[in-house]
């Protein structure tokens, strides 16, 4: 009962450190704006929480990775590199660096199109009519700077490094493939709080972390993320 109550505790950490951690950005900057009289900035918040827990994060993944090299796991859950299993002469560097550019590249692309094509589907069902988005909308009145690093670049780097290099990587260890997919893309648009995001979040989760399986990097969900996140700041200032 114990150790059960010890794993799920082990899943929700690396969330809840991110969560406390946006909390205190947020509220630091508030307490700043109302003090000295500035214009509250959502996106330079989000900006400065992501910064905060990147180095925590990373600290923890390392230390997560070893403690599988130690233990010298075997199951089906456990993330393997390209290179095990594959015959010399396909499993040659230079191979490698060419398929695995190939496949950042086209988790790029791919992160974009899906973000156009699912706001292209939300945008027909009219959803934004019912749901409040101001979060967002908040966020995307920054400038064009501040919204490229913050949310094009230090978030998907920050949430995939929580949601993917820890949890759902955790969760790998626990469950079977499906269970671990939709359980960690359940608790990403949940994450996000208002029910836009959440609709929006969760089939990009989904593909997000079937992107880490069978890439086995935590480059190519990173490199997907930031290619949506990015294809939505820039489709906003053209349309």
């Amino acid at each position: 009962m114990r150790a059960d109550l010890r794993k799920i505790i082990s899943l929700l950490t690396p969330v809840l450190l991110h969560q406390a951690t946006a909390l205190a950005a947020v509220f630091l900057f508030r307490v700043c704006a109302d003090q000295y009289g500035l214009k509250y900035n959502a996106t330079l918040a989000v900006l400065v929480g992501n910064l905060l827990v990147l180095p925590i994060a990373a600290r923890i993944y390392r230390r997560d990775r070893q403690s599988e090299t130690l233990s010298g796991a075997k199951t089906s859950g456990e993330m393997i590199s390209p290179e095990a299993g594959c015959e010399e002469k396909t499993s040659a560097p230079g191979v490698i660096r060419r398929q695995a550019v190939l496949f950042g590249i086209l988790c790029f692309v791919g992160g974009g199109t899906l973000n156009v094509a699912w706001s292209g589907i939300l945008n027909l069902l009219r959803i934004q009519a019912h749901f409040s988005n101001q979060t967002q909308e908040q966020l995307l009145a920054a400038n064009l700077l501040l919204q490229t690093i913050g949310l094009g670049i230090a978030a998907p780097v920050a949430e995939e490094l929580i949601f993917r290099g820890l949890t759902y990587r955790r969760m790998r260890q626990m469950f079977p493939l499906w269970a671990a997919v939709l359980l960690s893309s359940l608790l990403f648009a949940v994450y996000h709080g208002n029910p836009i995001q959440m609709i929006f979040s969760f089939p990009m989760a989904v593909v997000l972390a079937l992107v880490y399986e069978h890439g086995k990097l935590f480059v190519f969900p990173v490199l997907f993320h930031m290619g949506s996140n990015l294809t939505a700041i820039f489709l906003q200032i053209w349309f």
